[in-house]
């Protein structure tokens, strides 16, 4: 069992060995036609990761990185943020601490945004929001909204309000259809679903947003859509980027659109799932509304203490995910996500029915 994965936490995950090996890499210079020959790969393969003929970016930051560049690329005075856990409150946070005037959409944690109520809130309010937020997978929680009602629910009653989505544990887990939801902003950091060393950001850009990037003056430097727009129409970066994530990346999309293939990979996630809960229904329930269940992350309430079982799973050479935020007492998480296979994943089970009984 050497060769299999230990390593169940949702984000970071385990990453394989072959792309840990890409990052070894020679360095090339950033603005050589070798690297706009390595940008080109991964831009082609962006597309139909997010399920868009748009424009796609790599931006060498963290998720939040992008969160912030999301809002200050497109937002000028108002935001609505929905919120059903911790994560997603972290665009209520970013928000506030850039001095937009914030309304909030809350649902209890476990529970997904309900688009009725969302109907509701945008038919009340009278102001105008530049944009709403989401978070399509909720990883302390295990929740995924269905992003692709909620963003129609806004088309309907507010056209002009950009969507921006964020989609750090869903990517290259759970489907994204960007130009069919009509999103503006999709993003996600890559040690999640795409199973690679934390560093990088992935991101799909609407027209829509583009335009509204034009019209804010004051969008910074490091992240300013304009520029990764120019450059990426260039095969290139506004900055110097993390060359070997690039590397990793190269491979690692290949290995997702041209080898294992999407439709297979998402299978793949939703089968883990499954086997999750009814592997772990002896001893856990599930923390969240079984209905918006997440294919690639489950939050578990058992019977024994949390951190009882995560430290004899540790003793085994398991690592689990704990609780988080409000949660943290009361459950842990396992991530099968990424790279883990169904075999590893049963691996890691028997060990956990062994410690939970």
């Amino acid at each position: 069992m050497s060769d299999l994965a230990r390593f169940f936490v949702p984000g970071p995950t385990w990453v394989r060995p072959e792309i840990l090996q890409e990052m070894t890499r020679p360095m090339i210079g950033h603005r050589t036609p070798e690297f706009r020959d390595l940008f080109h790969r991964v831009n082609a393969n962006l597309k139909p990761l997010f399920d868009t003929n748009g424009d796609t970016f790599v931006i060498t930051s963290s998720g939040t990185g992008v969160m912030e560049a999301a809002l200050d690329n497109c937002v000028a005075r108002r935001v609505l943020v929905t919120t059903c856990g911790a994560f997603s409150e972290r665009w209520f946070n970013i928000a506030q601490s850039l001095g937009y005037e914030v309304d909030r959409l809350d649902v209890p944690w476990g529970n997904a945004i309900d688009p009725e109520e969302l109907a509701d809130r945008l038919e009340s309010r009278r102001a105008h929001y530049d944009a709403v937020t989401f978070t399509h997978n909720e990883t302390s929680t295990g929740v995924t909204n269905d992003i692709a009602e909620l963003a129609a629910v806004v088309r309907e009653e507010s056209p002009d309000t950009l969507v921006l989505v964020d989609a750090v544990s869903s990517l290259a887990g759970i489907p994204v259809h960007f130009d069919a939801w009509q999103l503006d902003i999709c993003f996600a950091s890559v040690q999640k679903g795409l199973a690679l060393p934390p560093g990088i950001t992935v991101a799909a850009v609407s027209e829509r947003a583009i335009e509204h990037a034009k019209k804010r003056p004051y969008r910074g430097t490091y992240f300013d859509f304009l520029k990764y727009k120019s450059n990426a129409d260039d095969d290139s970066v506004p900055s110097t980027p993390s060359l070997p994530h690039f590397y990793a990346l190269a491979k690692q999309l290949d290995d997702i659109v041209k080898v294992e293939g999407l439709d297979a990979r998402f299978e793949r996630h939703r089968t883990m799932r499954d086997i999750t809960h009814e592997r772990t229904s002896r001893y856990a329930k599930i923390a969240a509304d079984r209905e918006h269940a997440s294919a690639t992350v489950s939050a578990l309430a058992p019977v024994k203490s949390p951190d009882e079982i995560r430290n004899a799973m540790k003793q085994r050479g398991f690592t689990l995910g704990g609780g988080y935020g409000s949660w943290k007492a009361t459950t842990f998480r396992i991530g099968h996500m990424g790279d883990i296979s169904i075999d590893a994943l049963n691996a890691m089970l028997d060990v956990l029915d062994e410690v939970t009984r």
